[in-house]
């Protein structure tokens, strides 16, 4: 019988080597590592530069500085005056336990007048800033980028209060380094400029906590960035109104440090003994202030907890 001829064996094709990289392109990082810590300042710190090129954002902090100067220069004028007066020979200077109460309340003024000066400015760097930012990311579908690994909804909310009151924060700052350091200059002593300065910083950073806290909660529960802001303002202006309406019926002046812009004001007053507020009503503030930043805040947190996002 015919037998079939067996093929002759073939050489086996020669394997590519694997994992050759051809492209010099791709190198080994070399960079600095960060904790997942530090996640939030990197969110505030693009968010930052992003906003100093929106003209919205310039406009406020000028209006700022040009509410800086008058208020420095009306304060420098006030000041001086009974100095002026004294020196000039047309009345008597004020002896000593009058100069130390004009000490005390011209202290007291730093802290009024850094709030007050910078309280248009404030609100209006807080809602750019601010009442919109998780608004855009919503729109843009940017929590997919935020959320991936190793950022959390926590750092992710961190960042974007950091980011909300950055140049708000700046802004205040520099307003109350300004007047501490004239108070300093017509007769206070370094002392009572320090304490000044602190019990401003207090005052600074209550108020843009529980306003940029606000701002992102309303932010949170929309799309619309233009409604977001919308709202906020409504919250905000909207509630200073009706208190300060409400507290002027008999025995209620509590009620007007329980709004939103009027709340960080009292908790000050608290501080440095200054409230008229007595017995219950005396923690009206406080519970104002924790309310509005704890409950944005949580309202923000639980919010970012539901947006749907693969993680990898």
């Amino acid at each position: 019988m015919p037998t079939t001829p067996t093929p002759a064996p073939t050489a086996a094709a020669p394997k590519s080597p694997a994992g050759a990289v051809y492209s010099l392109a791709y190198t080994r990082y070399t960079g600095r590592r960060r904790s997942p810590a530090f996640a939030p300042l990197v969110i505030a710190r693009y968010a930052l530069m992003a906003q100093l090129r929106q003209r919205g954002v310039k406009v406020a902090l000028l209006l700022g500085v040009l509410l800086l100067t008058v208020c420095a220069a009306g304060l420098g004028f006030s000041w001086s005056l009974p100095s002026m007066i004294a020196g000039s020979g047309f009345g008597r200077g004020p002896d000593a336990a009058e100069l130390a109460a004009m000490i005390r309340e011209g202290e007291s003024d730093v802290v009024t007048w850094t709030l007050r000066a910078q309280l248009l400015p404030t609100f209006l760097l807080v809602l750019w800033c601010g009442a919109g930012a998780i608004s855009a990311d919503l729109m843009a579908g940017a929590f997919q980028f935020h959320f991936s690994r190793p950022v959390s909804p926590g750092r992710y909310l961190a960042g974007r209060v950091l980011s909300s009151s950055g140049w708000a924060l700046a802004l205040s700052a520099g307003t109350l380094t300004v007047l501490s350091i004239e108070r300093l200059a017509f007769g206070s002593t370094p002392l009572g400029a320090a304490r000044a300065f602190g019990l401003g910083a207090v005052a600074v950073l209550l108020s843009l906590s529980s306003l940029s806290a606000a701002a992102l909660a309303v932010s949170s529960i929309t799309r619309r960035k233009g409604l977001a802001q919308a709202l906020f303002a409504a919250v905000a202006l909207a509630g200073w109104v009706l208190a300060r309406s409400l507290s002027l019926a008999p025995h209620e002046p509590w009620l007007k440090s329980i709004d939103l812009l009027s709340c960080a004001d009292g908790v000050v007053a608290q501080i440095a003994g200054t409230s008229r507020l007595t017995g219950a009503y005396a923690a009206a503030p406080v519970l104002a202030w924790l309310a509005w930043t704890g409950g944005s805040l949580a309202l923000a947190t639980w919010q970012l907890s539901r947006a749907e996002v693969n993680r990898g």
